[in-house]
């Protein structure tokens, strides 16, 4: 293009075209010269669309029927070719066609057919028969498929079946299979997915221990303390460790009955039942440094009257008049009762005695001011009280008297199951009016200690007109549970009651 214009009179100018428009189109037909070079090499290599791969996109768009009529026709006109067969199979158990699918799949298993198409058709199938409970059929199928397909490609379909399995079998009450079965399911646990691969040694340990607990009813102790061993190999749980120290306890073992519950406080402070035990048996063997130590430590988690009197117990065993003092100090600001006082009272003068003889006057006589104050308060207690406090000390009060209770807690047991928000108890009751009993019920009283409020209350009836009368010398089981629903965080007890005198109280333990 030229361009033409009169800067002088008489005198023509031209211009000559620029470089950069010719520049861009230059690279503008460059690139059309390429991308129709790359379209042709393109559509040159690729091959050309079969019915075989025309089936198998249908199949994994999820159209197998419409996949069906080509891969029939192909099996009829190449019989030779075994590739047919996995996909075959696979389009017969989309459109329930199982007995004609298992037959392509078993000859695809009998010809060895290679590829990635046939371990995703031997797990369908097993899916499908373990859907219908039909767990032998799938084992064996993933027995057949062993050596035609990798086992990397099949194991966590393995591992899956064989979980499947043991829930089936302990639905069944069968045990011994689940266990075998979960045994399996944790051979192929490395290649399972989570939750799963997590869950299995869980529901191993638990099968074990459901093994175990049928040994013990047998009484047979040894085999029942081998079958939790193994648990703990599998999974170290708190309820396998509760199991073991309840059976070394029974059978006398109480060192190994310590170390596991000492093992079950280190994992789950929160376990106080697992406390408890402890306690006692350090108590027990007489190990009461071991024994302060761990009521120090439950009385942060659970402070009750029945725990600071066991601690100052224990204090006065190790000779610690102080923190007897202190544990007794703590009941009676839990709950003030003449008794603690009255307790709390003679462990003051003892100590005061003690410092006497230790020529320390000046502690003596802080003490025994300690011990005065106690005993102003003490006699600031209503008369009905002082009663009740001269009853119970006198062991020579008749058995008929109406404020004495006909029986005796033997035995008790009071717990929040985990995620429960409904405290339950069990409290064993022995006669020791010396005759029979035709009227009698206890009272429960769930108590929440933090809010210093009921939780609610329930009736334990044991023997009524109508009914058989309570045995001379009899023992019976009393089981009840909360009426309402607490706070678990809180400081939770038990108190029970005979015709509106007190008993016993219970701390409630967390499980």
């Amino acid at each position: 293009m030229t361009e033409t214009g009169l800067n002088e009179p008489g005198v023509e100018h031209h211009e000559p075209p620029t470089k950069k428009g010719s520049l861009w189109w230059r690279l503008l037909l460059l690139v059309i010269v390429i991308g129709a070079i790359a379209y042709v090499v393109l559509n040159l290599n690729r091959p050309a669309e079969t019915p075989y791969t025309k089936a198998a996109a249908l199949i994994r768009e999820g159209k197998a029927a419409a996949a069906l009529p080509m891969l029939e026709q192909l099996a009829k006109e190449h019989p030779e070719d075994p590739e047919v067969n996995p996909w075959l199979a696979q389009v017969y158990l989309s459109t329930d066609r199982l007995a004609e699918g298992r037959t392509y799949l078993d000859t695809a298993l009998r010809l060895n057919v290679k590829g990635p198409t046939l371990s995703p058709v031997v797990l369908a199938y097993a899916n499908y028969y373990e859907g219908k409970e039909d767990f032998d059929e799938a084992e064996k199928l993933f027995e057949s498929a062993a050596t035609a397909c990798p086992a990397q490609e099949l194991s966590a379909g393995r591992g899956n079946l064989y979980a499947k399995w043991a829930d089936h079998d302990l639905t069944q009450n069968q045990t011994v299979q689940a266990v075998k079965h979960l045994e399996l399911a944790r051979k192929f646990g490395d290649q399972l997915q989570e939750p799963q691969k997590s869950l299995v040694p869980h529901r191993l340990s638990e099968a074990y221990r459901q093994l175990a607990a049928s040994a013990e009813l047998a009484k047979d102790d040894k085999t029942a303390i081998e079958i939790l061993d193994k648990s703990l190999a599998v999974s170290d749980e708190p309820m396998t460790r509760m199991a073991l120290a309840a059976i070394y306890s029974r059978t006398e073992q109480l060192d190994k009955a310590i170390e596991n519950y000492k093992s079950v406080t280190t994992v789950d402070a929160n376990n106080l039942e697992a406390r408890h035990r402890l306690i006692d048996l350090l108590c027990q063997t007489k190990d009461y440094q071991g024994a302060q130590e761990a009521l120090l430590e439950l009385t942060d988690k659970e402070k009750s009257v029945e725990n600071y009197q066991l601690l100052a117990a224990v204090n006065l065993k190790l000779e610690n008049y102080a923190g007897a003092v202190r544990a007794f100090e703590d009941a009676c600001d839990l709950r003030p009762k003449p008794e603690l006082l009255k307790q709390l009272e003679a462990v003051l003068v003892d100590w005061s005695n003690l410092l006497m003889k230790q020529k320390k006057f000046q502690e003596a006589a802080s003490v025994k001011g300690h011990a005065e104050r106690v005993a102003e308060q003490l006699g600031m207690l209503t008369k009905e009280d002082k009663v009740e406090l001269a009853d119970k000390q006198d062991k020579t009060v008749r058995v008929d008297d109406p404020r004495v209770p006909p029986v005796a807690l033997s035995s008790s047991r009071i717990w929040l199951a985990k995620g429960s928000l409904t405290p339950e108890g069990e409290i064993k009751i022995r006669n020791i009016s010396g005759k029979s009993v035709a009227d009698l019920a206890l009272t429960a009283v769930f108590f929440d200690n933090t809010t210093r409020r009921q939780c609610g209350t329930v009736s334990l009836p044991v023997a009524t007109p109508q009914s058989q009368p309570f045995a001379e010398d009899g023992a019976r089981s009393l089981y009840f549970s909360c009426p309402n629903i607490v706070k678990p965080e809180h400081q939770l007890a038990v108190i029970i009651f005979w015709r509106g005198h007190f008993l016993k109280e219970f701390p409630v333990s967390k499980q």
